[in-house]
């Protein structure tokens, strides 16, 4: 099975380093939704754009191409 896209932005920002609260900070992204966002968990996050907003601030934080990581996430929802 592929791995999901909580995974793979979980396991860059163990790779980068980077604390939940750090990309909190720099995101204005609530600890909890990035939370959310690495269980896979789309249903606590905002919807329409505000969404692939998480998303792509999320990927920047840790690394990832932000844009290929949208197309990820649409793909999964």
């Amino acid at each position: 099975m592929a791995e999901t896209l909580g995974a793979k932005l979980k396991r860059a920002r163990e790779a980068s380093g980077v604390a939940l609260r750090d990309i909190a900070l720099t995101t204005k992204i609530s600890v909890t939704a990035l939370e959310s966002l690495e269980r896979n968990d789309f249903s606590r996050l905002p919807g329409g754009i505000f969404s692939r907003a998480f998303i792509r601030s999320y990927a920047t934080a840790v690394g990832l191409d932000p844009e290929a990581t949208v197309q990820d996430f649409l793909a999964e929802v």
